[in-house]
């Protein structure tokens, strides 16, 4: 296959890529959209009720993608660009499908044809800080910054890698920077939250409050005024089918609401019912989530304190 047959068959890629949802991600927060599957939530929903979703099934697009891809690096000679852009893609594919040892295997070997790829980079760091490797997230991450200075999401990820390393002034440091960034998302306040826990515990609250003013009113402020004391976990749960029309959105409102009800309950010492919703966060299967990516190193977390 001549490089010109092999840029066209990349195109299409891209395009097909782009056409079928939402693209996997490189460890930033997602945003909700809205799409055109219709639910009808029971009128009768109250407070006091348990909400479960059927978990996300694989997307056959992306295996579809996944098997294109691989035919093209077994079956023809491709240039280094080539490889690289091939190699990467298949890796975040290979990521949002939770295959997270072959993602790893391509992120690696796509370096070796495009040693600058900060991206590539952010991907490893965040593999390696779910596995619990920390030195090599650090690792990574620091040749992120060195490689691409704004990278928009290194700061959040490192920071992150830091919290779960129990590294939490450095964890502060970086969550504090990346929430400056933008001080009306409530996933960043959270995070710095979470980090300011640890370290002086009163004063993270006085902060949280304070933080939340600058917070605009949509369903993620729910998540924050679930730690501010407004609201209950049963009414965040009663919240998820607030103006939802549509089944991904309820399942990615659920695996967010699931988690950090693990965390509140953690925080809580409600040690049993914290494993539980980290579980059923798991169990949505929205692996690119950061709420599913870090979920195991909660429960992790819970065992070695029991």
């Amino acid at each position: 296959m001549n490089s010109r047959i092999i840029s066209l068959v990349l195109l299409t890629l891209t395009l097909t890529a782009c056409a079928s949802g939402p693209a996997p991600t490189n460890g930033e927060p997602h945003q909700h959209g809205q799409r055109s599957d219709v639910i009808a939530p029971s009128p009768d929903v109250r407070a006091n009720q348990f909400i479960l979703v059927e978990p996300q099934l694989p997307s056959a697009q992306r295996q579809l993608e996944i098997a294109q891809i691989s035919q093209l690096l077994n079956e023809h000679e491709l240039n280094r660009e080539q490889l690289a852009v091939l190699l990467y893609r298949r890796g975040s594919l290979y990521d949002a499908l939770g295959m997270t040892t072959l993602a790893r295997i391509d992120f690696n070997q796509l370096l070796e044809y495009r040693p600058g790829m900060a991206d590539a980079y952010n991907y490893i760091g965040i593999h390696a800080t779910q596995a619990g490797d920390f030195d090599m997230a650090f690792e990574a991450f620091d040749s992120v910054m060195e490689l691409d200075g704004d990278h928009p999401y290194v700061l959040l990820n490192r920071g992150i890698a830091a919290y779960y390393a129990g590294q939490f002034e450095l964890a502060q440091t970086d969550l504090a920077d990346y929430h400056y960034q933008r001080p009306d998302d409530a996933y960043r306040v959270l995070w710095l939250f979470f980090a300011d826990l640890q370290v002086d515990r009163e004063r993270a609250f006085e902060l949280l409050k304070r933080r939340q003013q600058s917070l605009p009113g949509n369903w993620e402020m729910n998540l924050v005024r679930l730690f501010s004391g407004e609201i209950s976990g049963p009414q965040l749960m009663a919240s998820t089918l607030e103006g939802v029309e549509d089944q991904t959105v309820l399942i990615e409102r659920l695996a967010e609401s699931y988690f950090y009800l693990g965390k509140y309950e953690r925080m809580n010492e409600q040690y049993d019912d914290a494993a539980n919703y980290f579980k059923l966060a798991l169990a949505t299967n929205l692996y690119e989530f950061i709420e599913h990516r870090y979920a195991y190193l909660e429960l992790d977390a819970l065992r070695n304190a029991g």
